[in-house]
C-alpha cells in the first residue's frame, strides 16, 4: 500500500519515490550512485487543500481556477465521513434536489417523515430557479420573481455544477448540509459529506471537523433506493421512468447536467425558465403563513 513521507509517495511494493509532478526521485534497489530512469513516472494531478478536503483534477487538462469556496466553513463544527454507492452521480444529486420523497424513503429518521405522521398531507408550494452554476430550490415559493428568497423558508436546496448540494433546513430549528457526488465510474460514485453539528464559539480558530466512520441511517436508506434504481435503469431502460409535477427540479438539474457534459452551459441557460412554482401535495407545515 502506498505511503507518504515529506513530499513524496513511496509505493508499498517495492519502496520507489516518487515527486510532485510523478516523477520517480528514488529507488531503493538501484546501485549506488545510479539514478532512476527519466522515464519512471506515474500520472500526476492537480490538487489542492481547501475547505476540509483535498480537491484533485482527474481530468486531462489543468483547471481553470481553483475549486468554489464552500462558504460558512468557520460558522461551525463540522461532522464529515464518505459513502461509496453503486449508481450513478447524477441519481444521487436528483435524489437531494427531491425534497417529497422523504416521507417515504425515511420512516423514522427524517424530520419530515415525523411532520407528515402528526399531520398529514396539505397543499404546498415550493419554486425553482435557474443559476449560473445550476439551480436552485426552496419553499415556500416567494411572492414575486424578482423577490429575495424568503428569510422564512423551511426548506433550501442549491445544486452547483459539478457535483455540489447545499441542503438547508429552516423553520426555527436550522440545518446545513453540504454534499459531493463524486463519479468514480459510469455507474459508481462516492458520497462526501458535512454536517454542521453546532454553532462554532470560536470563529477565527479556523475549520473544525470530525471525522465520523458511522454510516448514517438517512444515507443508508437513500443509497439502498438509489442502488435499485440504477439495477432498474440498466435492465429496464430509461422509458420505464413516469415523473409528476413535484419532479421539476429533479428534471431541471438533469437538463443542467446534460447541457454541461455538452459544454453548453451556461450558454444555454436562456433555453430554461428562470423561474417555476410548483404545487405539490406534501406534508403538514406550519410555517406557511410567514
Amino acid at each position: 500500500m502506498d505511503s507518504v513521507s515529506g513530499d513524496q509517495i513511496v509505493c508499498g511494493y517495492h519502496g520507489w519515490r516518487y515527486d510532485g509532478e510523478g516523477c520517480c526521485v528514488h529507488i531503493p534497489l538501484l546501485r549506488q550512485g545510479a539514478q532512476p530512469d527519466p522515464r519512471a513516472r506515474v500520472r500526476s494531478f492537480p490538487c489542492v487543500e481547501q475547505d476540509a478536503y483535498l480537491w484533485v483534477r482527474s481530468g486531462a487538462e489543468a483547471p481553470p481556477a481553483l475549486p468554489a469556496r464552500i462558504g460558512r466553513m468557520e460558522e461551525f463544527i463540522w461532522q464529515q465521513g464518505t459513502l461509496a454507492m453503486q449508481c450513478a452521480a447524477t441519481l444521487g444529486i436528483e435524489n437531494n434536489l427531491d425534497w417529497c420523497h422523504p416521507v417515504c424513503a425515511h420512516p423514522w429518521t427524517h424530520g419530515q417523515f415525523f411532520r407528515n405522521q402528526l399531520a398529514g398531507f396539505t397543499e404546498h408550494t415550493y419554486e425553482t430557479r435557474v443559476t449560473d452554476t445550476g439551480v436552485v430550490l426552496f419553499g415556500p415559493a416567494a411572492a414575486h420573481e424578482t423577490d429575495p428568497i424568503p428569510e422564512s423558508f423551511w426548506f433550501k436546496a442549491r445544486f452547483d455544477l459539478p457535483e455540489r448540494l447545499t441542503l438547508e433546513f429552516g423553520a426555527g430549528q436550522r440545518m446545513l448540509i453540504i454534499m459531493h457526488l463524486v463519479p468514480t465510474g459510469t455507474d459508481t460514485c462516492r458520497l462526501e459529506w458535512l454536517n454542521a453539528i453546532m454553532p462554532s464559539s470560536r470563529p477565527l480558530a479556523g475549520v473544525r471537523v470530525r471525522w465520523s466512520e458511522e454510516d448514517s441511517t438517512v444515507f443508508m436508506q437513500d443509497r439502498l433506493l438509489l442502488e435499485s434504481a440504477q439495477r432498474a435503469n440498466e435492465r429496464e431502460g430509461a422509458e420505464f421512468e413516469n415523473s409528476v409535477g413535484a419532479d421539476t427540479c429533479t428534471l431541471l438539474a438533469r437538463r443542467i447536467i446534460a447541457l454541461a457534459a455538452q459544454q453548453r452551459w451556461p450558454s444555454a441557460r436562456g433555453t430554461l425558465p428562470h423561474r417555476r412554482v410548483v404545487a405539490v401535495h406534501a406534508w403538514e407545515n406550519h410555517h406557511d403563513s410567514t
